[in-house]
């Protein structure tokens, strides 16, 4: 799949261009794929991915061809692209990619790089004659490129502060951006317990005449975390919703999907080398108050932490909640040079009383961390170092 590769690669430095007009001129052009099957879209802070990956697993176990597509891809890009229960192949892929290039050539648009992988989510979906497509949102949700489709069920996870240069400084503004999800003739479902942000939600689905449910209990799943046994309970609730429309979902069904759930990098649990270690994507103050408390009742003393982080992140109040559960940190730049530096983090530490070591090299931050005397390895701070971490222990022995 080189040809589809380097246009992606090319697309890379494309940034951030809030708006949906490029991407609804392309899809007019591409002859409207996004509606050759229904859609349900999934936004939030956190938990939006595991909920999306769990509510498509419960759809497969039903009989219906189903279409995931998330972001940001961990090792391969074509993780983006799920269908069937396997990410897209490579020649499916070519020919997506091929499609739009055609079009973008055709009206003269260059989509930005998330635009790009979002239409090639629409056709792909679209070529591999999905049923169902489960799309989980980039960022925000109003602006966000896959908010173009009219969907059965608008789902909204836990609303938190990140992206504020986008989507505004206040909890408000945030849920605003996130409900711009919510369109006329969709169920509403969320899991957010903050009353403004529910308030804020419901304004919106009542404006449509929209069915509004707030979620607040828990599920068993696979995922490890007690925060994942409420993405699961929305996921469920969702899936029961949408029988009506998608008859083939059953009690029965929604069991046999939850249970074969797989999301990778988050709370994921590996033995290398007699070490225990951990790795999870957090990558903001929300997601880490919600792993922090797993952190400190269950994994194994003493502890070392692999860490990197974006620069446009809180760093300094997941540094806060984070650093104190470890005896020691080793800090690394997952994605220079928009990771904040090693030297910088590590002093961060050292500040906070606690050992650091600064090693830019992720694999070299890992093999430090496995030659180290702690016996359990926690890396996190970024799905991009979360990627980097199944990439370099899934080639280690145990």
């Amino acid at each position: 799949m080189p040809t589809a590769l380097a246009y992606l690669d090319f697309l890379q430095g494309s940034g951030i261009r809030p708006g949906l007009s490029r991407i609804r001129a392309l899809l007019r052009e591409l002859g409207r794929p996004e509606r050759a099957y229904r859609s349900i879209i999934v936004a939030g802070t956190n938990g939006k991915g595991s909920t999306s990956a769990t509510l498509a697993s419960i759809l497969l176990a039903s009989g219906y061809r189903t279409g995931l597509y998330t972001s940001p891809h961990l090792v391969d890009v074509r993780e983006r692209w799920n269908i069937g229960g396997a990410m897209i192949d490579d020649a499916l892929l070519e020919r997506s990619v091929a499609q739009l290039r055609a079009a973008a050539d055709a009206i003269g648009i260059v989509p930005t790089y998330f635009e790009a992988m979002t239409l090639i989510a629409f056709i792909a979906f679209g070529l591999a004659e999905c049923e169902v497509a489960v799309l989980e949102v980039g960022m925000g949700g109003r602006l966000d490129a896959t908010n173009v489709v009219y969907p059965i069920a608008s789902v909204i996870t836990p609303v938190g502060f990140d992206h504020t240069e986008y989507l505004g400084h206040t909890l408000g503004k945030i849920a605003a951006e996130k409900g711009g999800i919510i369109h006329r003739g969709a169920i509403v479902l969320t899991s957010n317990d903050d009353a403004h942000v529910v308030s804020v939600l419901r304004r919106r689905a009542e404006k449509f005449g929209d069915p509004f449910h707030v979620v607040t209990g828990e599920h068993e799943t696979p995922l490890r975390g007690p925060f994942q046994r409420r993405n699961a309970a929305l996921a469920v609730r969702t899936a029961e919703e949408l029988a009506s429309l998608l008859p083939r979902v059953t009690p029965q069904s929604i069991e046999r999907g939850v249970a074969a759930t797989r999301w990778r990098g988050r709370l994921e649990k590996l033995r290398r080398r007699g070490k225990e270690i951990w790795i999870d994507g957090c990558h903001n103050s929300h997601a880490i108050a919600a792993v922090a408390p797993f952190i400190a009742a269950t994994l194994p003393k003493p502890r070392v932490l692999v860490f990197g982080i974006m620069a446009d992140k809180d760093v300094d109040e997941v540094a806060a909640s984070l650093f104190p559960l470890f005896d020691r940190v080793i800090t690394t730049e997952p994605f220079p040079p928009r990771s904040v530096s090693a030297g910088i983090l590590a002093e961060k530490v050292r500040q906070m009383g606690l050992p650091a070591e600064a090693e830019p090299d992720p694999e070299r931050a890992f093999e430090r961390a496995v030659q180290s005397p702690e016996k359990t390895i926690f890396v996190g701070g970024s799905l991009y170092l979360a990627g980097a971490a199944i990439a370099y222990f899934d080639t280690v022995s145990q």
